[in-house]
């Protein structure tokens, strides 16, 4: 099962959120194993992980602080979600 993912590039720089179900953020060590599993398979960019609501919007988070305020700075309708493969 894909993942839905986004990148998210300003000024600073960009990173990947990846959409991901309640039970992962829940769990602090899943939602850790989760992170270094993506950046292992990444190209360098910083990952921060997201659960969404019906409309796609961000309503929990994990990942480093300053990510979390770059993406409060942005309407959920500027973010392009698309299938990020697992395999």
């Amino acid at each position: 099962m894909p993942l839905q993912s986004a990148l998210i590039s300003d000024h600073e720089s960009a990173f990947l959120i990846v959409a991901v179900p309640k039970l992962i953020l829940d769990d602090r060590i899943k939602a850790e194993q989760t992170v270094q599993f993506l950046l292992s398979r990444g190209d360098g960019l910083p990952v921060a992980l997201v659960t969404r609501d019906a409309a796609g919007a961000p309503t929990a988070y994990y990942g480093p602080g300053d990510l979390a305020i770059r993406l409060l700075r942005r309407k959920a309708t500027t973010m392009t979600w698309s299938d990020m493969p697992l395999g």
